[in-house]
């Protein structure tokens, strides 16, 4: 019975993961950079976009690391917290986020 407990605990508490995991989709990134004006300077909001990227632009794919019992703990969840992003966790997912980071290192 206790362990029943744990489980369902486990499930409905929200998991807190490292935030430098998390990056803003890049689609609409490039969609700005493909919009922005040739003749002016860049808008403040994509030079800041570009800034906050930085480290994803240098090193995106270096910065992945093996799947480790935090990761997976986090996935037994119903949410992930990563930094102020809220992220459902869809058990159906799991096995497959997991293959793809371990793949992800291995590049």
């Amino acid at each position: 019975m206790a362990s029943t407990a744990a489980a369902i605990d486990q499930a409905a508490n929200p998991k807190s993961v490292d935030e430098s995991i998390w990056w803003d989709s890049f689609v609409t990134l490039l969609n700005d950079l493909e919009n922005a004006p040739l003749s002016t300077d860049l808008p403040l909001s994509l030079v800041e976009k570009l800034k906050s990227n930085h480290a994803w632009f240098l090193d995106t794919v270096s910065l992945f690391k093996p799947p480790n019992q935090a990761s997976r703990f986090a996935l037994d969840s119903n949410q992930v917290n990563v930094g102020s992003h809220r992220l459902i966790v869809r058990p159906e997912l799991k096995d497959v986020a997991l293959q793809v980071s371990s793949c992800l290192v291995g590049l």
